[in-house]
């Protein structure tokens, strides 16, 4: 598959300047529905409200607020594809992105997923099978694209609320799919089988078309010299390594991961070179937990 699975996959760690929390300058034009519980929903001229996916992102909100002990503001944001260029940060229009408090979510289905159905259709016939178990026949990525992606982008806040530079991007990027993670398999059983399926088809489906896999190229190309495809393959391993690190230290090590690239942000810190990282990780997160993060096959 020589085509993108899904362009630019959360294309929102490009920017790190905290704003104010929420933004509440991406509201203005935007038609406030409804307000409790620290959530405040929005909807665009165009669009309605996704009752699945809030109903989705409320439930792992009270699950994130419980396991690291906060609870802070956030805004939803529904944005017809049609108008998602005049109201959210970047596109692509229906792909969910989160920054300084608000996560803005497509009305419609995300071009993103409508491309990845055209593309997965020339799937061998046994990874199309794997995928129509989960996705449905014919294939509808949706259940992915924004499910998965918004609870991702949610998770995203909970270290974003606190620091927005980490020491390394792919840090971030291991927590953000480990948030997700815990939360699906926690409380969403079906849709964690149905995400790890897809990673594992993903990830061969790219491996040949790759140009880069180390860690360090990730961090000196990030985010447009890896090119959407490649950066596609680091967020499968990144999810495949959150997989390993749920089910070794489930929420108690995604707390300390969380806290670990808070109290490193390099707003405080220097930046470290590899062997301090690893020193520091293994003094803050444990041996076992520094090992797991750090080992890469590619």
């Amino acid at each position: 598959m020589r085509k993108s699975l899904f362009v630019l996959f959360f294309i929102s760690r490009c920017i790190f300047a905290q704003s104010p929390w929420p933004d509440s300058s991406k509201h203005q034009g935007l038609n406030l529905v409804a307000e409790a519980d620290n959530i405040s929903i929005f909807t665009s001229q165009m669009a309605q409200v996704d009752e699945h996916t809030l109903n989705l992102l409320i439930d792992a909100k009270s699950y994130f607020d419980q396991v690291f002990e906060m609870d802070f503001p956030i805004a939803i944001l529904f944005v017809s594809n049609a108008e998602w260029n005049d109201y959210a940060y970047f596109p692509p229009p229906g792909m969910p992105q989160a920054w300084a408090g608000n996560i803005f979510l497509g009305s419609d289905k995300s071009v993103v997923a409508l491309e990845a159905e055209q593309q997965l259709k020339n799937l061998p016939d046994a990874q199309l099978k794997k995928l129509k178990k989960y996705f449905g026949d014919p294939l509808d990525m949706d259940l992915f694209y924004r499910n998965n992606v918004s609870v991702h982008e949610l998770g995203h806040c909970y270290h974003h609320y606190e620091a927005t530079k980490p020491q390394r991007r792919w840090i971030m990027e291991v927590y953000a799919n480990y948030a997700a993670r815990a939360y699906l398999v926690n409380h969403r059983p079906d849709m964690a089988a149905a995400t790890a399926a897809y990673a594992e088809v993903g990830s061969e489906a790219h491996f040949p078309y790759i140009k880069y896999s180390s860690l360090e190229k990730f961090e000196e190309l990030y985010l447009p010299g890896l090119g959407p495809q490649n950066y596609e393959w680091f967020q499968f391993q990144f999810f495949k390594k959150a997989m390993e690190l749920t089910d070794s230290f489930g929420h108690e090590g995604l707390v300390r991961l969380r806290d670990f690239s808070v109290d490193t942000d390099l707003s405080e810190n220097q930046s470290m070179d590899d062997l301090q990282l690893q020193s520091a990780m293994e003094r803050q997160l444990g041996s076992a937990m520094a090992d797991l993060l750090l080992s890469w096959e590619y």
